[in-house]
């Protein structure tokens, strides 16, 4: 499958998954609407927020996934909305840990609701009620997606082992999230322990775990999904770096948030551990001096993309992002998945390393 064919692939099964979600929301929305106005309207925020955009790159591994190891039915597109819901929970409660006011182009749950108790509630503590309210939304999804799997059209046994790997990827996330969270704090990080808050934050939650949900509601082996997890975890590493690359050099419109959001947040990502090691004394203060800054300016971020140019700590990092993507692609190539899900994974890992937003 060439990038075109995945492209492709893509653009098909994010409509299919749009389709299912707004579905999904309408009916929570009926329900809902005999509770209170109040739940209404928190619903359709959260059909909103989760219909604005994003690339639906977890739902979709959560159907290959399913297809690597059987012929897909009807059922896999119910259960893989899980991972797009908990996508969603994740990110409300993220830019609340972060203290970003914008997702997908447009301002972030907490922030909605912060403008929206200005409006309504002036003389409310708005910023906390906008993050109360963005906690209780991202835990109404964290349900809504266990609830995708417990209603999906599969034997009781795959759903409760289903289930069980929904809830262990947000358990690790949970963990990175405290290790990426304290790491900001500590004077040294070692690049051993940015490895590893990648792979809680994003190898198990991104790619191993919709993998992982999927393959088992086809009923995979333990050695079918230990071949996943090989495959998972590198290229799960590959794809943070290269997002750490597009939020320093991308383009804002794409990303949908400011570039040099990590520098703002005090983020210790491999591209700026690596050129805090490359760099020379006088560049090394001016980083230091950025990271965390939340005044910093525009001046201040091209100062910083400099020097990660001029100090190879970007080669270094697209080196090791290719060199990441071969690893995972190998244990494709060597296994005995239905050549449709191989030929999807193995594309796919190109196009998730290679993106431009």
């Amino acid at each position: 499958m060439n990038q075109l064919q995945v492209k492709d692939t893509i653009n098909a099964h994010q409509k299919l998954i749009e389709h299912r979600l707004t579905l999904f929301f309408d009916e929570k929305l009926n329900k809902c609407s005999n509770i209170s106005p109040l739940a209404k309207e928190l619903v359709d925020s959260l059909k909103e927020f989760s219909l604005r955009g994003g690339k639906r790159i977890r739902p979709i591994l959560a159907i290959f996934g399913y297809k690597a190891i059987k012929e897909q039915n009807e059922a896999v597109l119910q259960a893989a909305l899980a991972v797009e819901l908990m996508e969603s929970f994740l990110l409300i409660h993220d830019d609340i840990l972060d203290q970003d006011d914008f997702r997908r182009g447009y301002y972030s749950m907490h922030k909605v609701y912060e403008l929206k108790a200005k409006k309504l509630y002036p003389d409310s503590d708005a910023a906390h009620f906008g993050r109360s309210m963005a906690i209780m939304a991202g835990d109404l999804l964290a349900s809504f997606g266990s609830e995708c799997i417990t209603r999906s059209d599969f034997p009781a046994e795959l759903k409760i082992k289903a289930i069980d790997k929904f809830n262990r990827v947000i358990i690790n996330t949970a963990f990175g999230e405290v290790m990426d969270i304290v790491s900001e704090l500590k004077p040294e990080v070692s690049e051993l322990d940015i490895i590893r808050v990648n792979e809680l934050k994003t190898a198990i939650y991104t790619i191993e775990g919709p993998l992982h949900i999927g393959a088992i509601l086809a009923g995979a082996s333990r050695q079918q999904l230990d071949i996943l997890t090989k495959y998972a975890i590198p290229l799960g590493q590959a794809y943070q770096i290269h997002d750490d690359i597009l939020g320093m050099f991308g383009n804002e419109k794409k990303l949908g948030k400011p570039v040099g959001s990590d520098l703002r947040e005090g983020k210790k990502t491999i591209l700026i551990l690596k050129a805090l090691q490359l760099a020379k004394q006088p560049q090394v203060k001016s980083i230091m001096a950025a990271l965390g800054n939340k005044s910093i300016t525009r001046e201040q971020i091209d100062e910083i993309r400099n020097i990660v140019l001029e100090s190879g700590a970007l080669d270094y990092c697209q080196n090791l992002v290719r060199q990441l993507s071969e690893q995972a692609k190998t244990h494709i190539r060597h296994s005995g998945f239905r050549p449709e899900g191989k030929s999807f994974l193995l594309a796919i890992a190109d196009y998730m390393t290679q993106r431009d937003k």
